[in-house]
């Protein structure tokens, strides 16, 4: 995939290469773990220690070892736990990104209501995350329709965010029923007060699923708000 976008806002572009920068380095580190449940660390032997730091004496250091690592990867453990790290990093990412976009061009989205999105024949669902309130006032206040305000996107967006969620909030868990549809918009099928179980491929998904949202969005940015923002 081709990183490499024309942005007219020197800000975004500064923004968009440190949020590029900072996803591809939790790429390298998630395909680093996938190398490492890959290899054969039998040879190493189990009782290899692996210290966690060398600025205390070993009775003071936090020391593991190859056994208990593959035993981490062979349990699936130590796959859910790469998932569930990189998801984190790269929703953090996303945070960020549309916190500089939306200081650059002076757009809050403090007082902005909650984004309802339909969802089928249930209710629709609210909205609520700042980021996602961000996206929708930055495309009514700059004038721009791109395919990243579309309600599907949006609902999507929200569902990886809410795995995060799950993950730092829930101890991994899927805290509600609500919650249970929010993720189940992703195909996310975990019930409430399961755990959240990531397929082998949902963090390069959601890399993805960010990425073509986020590029489709900022190359048609001005380089400059061409109207004064409103209060929030």
């Amino acid at each position: 995939m081709d990183w490499n976008i024309p942005i007219a806002n020197e800000e975004v572009a500064a923004a968009y290469a440190a949020f590029k920068a900072y996803v591809l380095g939790v790429a390298t580190h998630f395909a680093g773990s996938r190398l490492l449940e890959a290899l054969d660390l039998a040879s190493l032997g189990p009782e290899t220690e692996i210290a966690l730091s060398n600025d205390f004496s070993d009775y003071f250091t936090t020391v593991r070892n190859v056994g208990d690592l593959v035993q981490s990867i062979e349990s699936g453990y130590y796959s859910q736990l790469s998932l569930r790290l990189a998801t984190i990093q790269l929703c953090t990412a996303f945070e960020v990104l549309f916190d500089s976009i939306a200081r650059a061009y002076g757009v809050t989205a403090d007082n902005e209501p909650p984004v309802e999105a339909p969802y089928g024949a249930a209710a629709p669902i609210q909205l609520g995350n700042k980021t996602i309130r961000q996206i929708r006032k930055l495309h009514r206040v700059l004038g721009i329709d791109t395919v990243l305000n579309e309600d599907e996107v949006l609902l999507k967006l929200s569902a990886i965010i809410e795995v995060r969620n799950c993950f730092i909030h829930s101890g991994g868990r899927v805290p509600s029923e609500g919650k249970q549809v929010r993720l189940s918009v992703y195909g996310i099928f975990s019930k409430a007060g399961g755990s959240v179980h990531l397929k082998h491929n949902h963090f390069d998904d959601f890399l993805h699923y960010v990425l073509i949202h986020v590029q489709g969005f900022v190359k048609f940015l001005p380089e400059t708000a061409s109207r004064p923002v409103p209060p929030a």
